[in-house]
């Protein structure tokens, strides 16, 4: 049997100001890796930690005899991840490509039927470990059309056959991901920290309808059992990690379950590392034991999806008894120090200017630790995108590259983009104030970190005050080279 050399590459592209706080690693493509390597040989780069990413490609697929290549992206990435498939093409035009992730499998008829398609072989849609490896083992005989799941290009008429979608995995069928087959294995941290990822769930069923997680899973939540979660960290711990980022959709959508995972940490001794997770604010505010457990197996950090601070839009989201959720939530979390940032969302159809000041003195009250201002994104096939292009308030359908929760792509009835944009970028500069690092739980838990970070933005703040002191520039100057830069949360002018 033939057997073919497969690369799997993960964006270069970042949203910078999540960068300037924690770079990770893509588990796609390790899981995808880790279930494939018994059939061929395969190795996987993140290209976000390359300096020349088109550079490494071409080398890689020099020295490893590359035969398919695998290229996984979110909508902002996408574009980015075709120029990147334009060099594979460039090295040798018999090197299959194949495209995975969110957005090729939210677009792939879109991309199906547009000129990128000179540069695609094939698309996997949805869960990407099985369909891949059945594409990897139908590549000699070229026999595409069962593989489930996967869209292929037909040479007779240069279109894309689509065939039928695979139904979700059974998650015990999933193998650990393969991290040994990593070409490039530094550059990865979380604030002082080296990290990895792992999951321990899949899928949500809250299905907020900003959201695209139910287009991957529907709407479900898939669990790995807890022994399999424990191997997976224990593997990581092994490959250098020091700190472990759970990706999961909705972690805490089970408490019980949640519970037993602290407590199999602390039992398996693996309470040594650092954890951090995204979660709901009710999960949370559920289980004060639970976020006891928590801060005992070792978590330092918690991304809270808080949302907004009006109810009308919290309903408009399709979400219910957020706020008092919010306060409970990080009251349970900040008792042990843990870090909280906070996801709130403006730009919604009736906000206003004193409306979006709301999400901002909300931020306050909590006193989170890092509030993450996030402008209404119309993301591809999302509930929510449609009522917003009926309503004419998405100024930008078509450049998915602002589509990363920073830029404003839509306006408001009251507040055109630029506004709506300016008000957010102006939050994130005056968040950081004498009151937030006086109560703050980073400078506690990493004061090397936040000393470092500091004196690297300092001189760039000291120039701006300066310059405006003397008239030089204007505030609207520095809004702008952010806008430019894509650094728009880290606050100060």
């Amino acid at each position: 049997m033939l057997i073919i050399n497969v690369l799997l590459l993960a964006s270069p592209d970042v949203q910078h100001d999540f960068d300037f706080v924690a770079r990770i690693p893509n588990l796609g493509i390790t899981s995808i890796a880790g279930n494939i390597n018994d059939v061929c040989n395969v190795k996987v780069a993140d290209l976000n930690v390359t300096k020349d990413p088109h550079k490494f490609v071409r080398e890689a697929i020099r020295k490893y005899h590359i035969d398919l290549v695998g290229l996984s992206c979110m909508s902002f990435q996408y574009k980015g991840m075709l120029e990147v498939a334009k060099t594979v093409k460039e090295c040798d035009s018999s090197i299959l490509v194949v495209f995975g992730g969110y957005h090729p499998t939210l677009e792939y008829k879109e991309i199906a039927a547009s000129p990128d398609l000179e540069y695609i072989d094939f698309i996997t849609r949805g869960e990407g470990e099985a369909t891949f490896r059945e594409l990897v083992k139908a590549i000699p005989d070229q026999r595409y059309d069962q593989v489930l799941g996967l869209s292929y290009k037909d040479k007779e008429n240069g279109g894309m056959v689509h065939n039928p979608a695979r139904p979700l995995l059974d998650l015990k069928d999933i193998h650990l991901p393969d991290r040994g087959a990593r070409l490039i294995k530094k550059g990865f941290y979380g604030f002082c920290h080296t990290v990895d990822v792992v999951e321990t769930s899949r899928g949500c069923t809250q299905g907020c309808k900003f959201c695209s997680i139910d287009r991957m899973y529907g709407r479900s939540f898939r669990t790995y059992e807890i022994d399999r979660v424990i191997k997976d960290i224990q593997d990581a711990k092994d490959h250098g990690a020091e700190n472990i980022f759970f990706v999961d959709d909705n972690i805490t959508l089970n408490t019980k379950r949640m519970k037993r995972l602290c407590e199999a940490i602390i039992d398996a001794g693996l309470d040594d590392i650092y954890y951090q997770t995204q979660a709901s604010t009710s999960g949370i505010a559920k289980s004060k034991e639970v976020v006891d457990l928590m801060a005992k197996a070792g978590f330092d950090g918690v991304f809270l999806g808080i949302e907004n601070a009006l109810p009308r839009n919290i309903e408009l989201f399709g979400k219910t008894g957020m706020a008092s959720d919010s306060e409970k939530a990080v009251r349970y979390l900040h008792e042990h120090k843990i870090i909280v940032s906070g996801g709130i969302i403006s730009g919604n159809p009736d906000d206003t200017e004193e409306d979006i000041l709301r999400n901002f003195e909300l931020a306050k009250k909590l006193k989170l630790d890092v509030p993450i201002f996030y402008i209404m994104t119309p993301y591809p096939k999302t509930v929510l995108r449609e009522e917003l292009i009926e309503m004419g308030l998405v100024t930008n359908t078509d450049d998915v590259t602002k589509y990363d929760g920073i830029y404003a792509n839509v306006k408001t009835r009251h507040l055109s983009t630029d506004e709506l944009q300016h008000i957010v970028w102006k939050m994130n500069i005056d968040y950081y104030d004498m009151d937030w690092y006086l109560s703050n739980n980073i400078i506690r838990r990493y004061p090397k970190w936040y000393l470092n970070r500091t004196l690297r933005l300092i001189p760039k703040y000291t120039k701006r005050r300066l310059q405006l002191l003397l008239g030089l520039r204007t505030e609207w100057d520095f809004y702008e080279e952010d806008m430019e830069s894509g650094e728009l949360c880290k606050g100060g002018v």
